[in-house]
């Protein structure tokens, strides 16, 4: 082996104990050709097994090895006595191990994350034509609304879900790990809370209602606004604008909890909540748009709120060609 590279390399690899077994016989029968090959070997070895700093990071920077090296060098002790530089024959040439050791394990590490580490892989669940509740791997509930989606995708510091449609989240509470809502480009960040996001695929709007707790809005020109209990906020996604405002439907959430409580509530608007959350057709046929009306369902069918309604505003039903429709002659004011 008279090629001085070649032996600087098959060295480097017997102390990082990645050479094979006819690379570790190659290498002992070169300490064996002269005193001076194996004393030449000991030193290194003995200064590379007794430092404190054998074990190297798995982030490698060649100047601090570099560095690391000269210290070790200058600062190791073999049989009680400091050995100076001139003592090696070559000083770059434990530079050169260092950084082939430094080489190596990066690689090794390298090829761990590509094949060993856990990856994040993004997982997508659908509603459809139902509500469904589910809960997250950190055990978040999720409510999604009928015809939505989520993709969430969780790290050991991360939580990020994006939402096409309409969800609600009661979140697990996570310090370490913050949780935020992707809404097209609206960024939803949590702090600490449980929070319902509307927002539907070509709608030119983004609204988020905050149930408990605090949330953070952030658009794409960094433009924000906070939300706490009980605040919703809608976002104008061509004017770039928030706005912001007490919540004044109590029925926001009515898909999720099958309550609809309305007060004195015109009859058109009810009927869209109840067209909104269960999927169906009701049509307003008459002078009866402008009816108004009090009452409060819960967990009710929506054959059973039309009926309460008809029966309530004296009205008729009928079906036809899958729609309902409710006809009556108007309403005293």
């Amino acid at each position: 082996m008279e090629d001085n590279e070649y032996v600087e390399m098959l060295i480097a690899k017997v102390l990082a104990e990645e050479a094979s077994d006819e690379e570790v016989m190659e290498l002992l029968a070169w300490r064996n050709a002269s005193v001076e090959n194996e004393e030449y070997f000991s030193v290194l070895q003995q200064i590379y097994s007794t430092s404190p700093n054998t074990k190297v990071d798995h982030v490698f920077n060649s100047d601090t090895a570099w560095t690391l090296v000269k210290q070790k060098l200058e600062s190791t002790k073999i049989d009680s006595q400091i050995i100076p530089l001139h003592r090696i024959k070559n000083a770059n040439f434990f530079l050169k191990i260092a950084a082939s050791l430094a080489i190596i394990i990066g690689l090794s590490f390298s090829m761990y994350k590509v094949f060993f580490e856990k990856k994040i892989v993004p997982v997508t669940v659908a509603s459809n034509s139902v509500v469904k509740e589910f809960k997250l791997p950190d055990s978040t509930i999720v409510f999604l609304n009928r015809n939505s989606q989520i993709i969430y995708s969780f790290s050991d510091n991360h939580r990020q879900v994006k939402l096409d449609g309409e969800a609600f989240f009661d979140l697990t509470d996570d310090p370490q790990r913050p949780f935020e809502v992707k809404a097209g480009n609206l960024l939803i960040q949590d702090i600490g809370t449980a929070f319902n996001v509307k927002a539907a695929t070509g709608s030119d709007s983004v609204i988020v209602f905050v149930e408990s707790g605090e949330v953070v809005l952030t658009s794409p020109s960094n433009n924000y606004v906070r939300l706490v209990q009980g605040e919703k906020a809608v976002y104008l996604k061509k004017r770039d604008q928030f706005i912001k405002e007490m919540i004044s439907d109590t029925n926001t959430l009515a898909y999720k909890t099958r309550i609809f409580v309305f007060e004195n509530a015109s009859l058109i608007s009810a009927v869209q909540k109840i067209n909104e959350v269960y999927g169906i057709n009701i049509q307003l046929v008459g002078d009866i748009e402008a009816c108004h009306i009090t009452a409060t369902f819960k967990n009710e069918s929506a054959n059973t709120m039309i009926e309460v309604i008809a029966a309530t505003l004296n009205l008729t039903i009928k079906n036809e060609n899958g729609a309902v429709i409710l006809e009556g002659v108007g309403c005293e004011e």
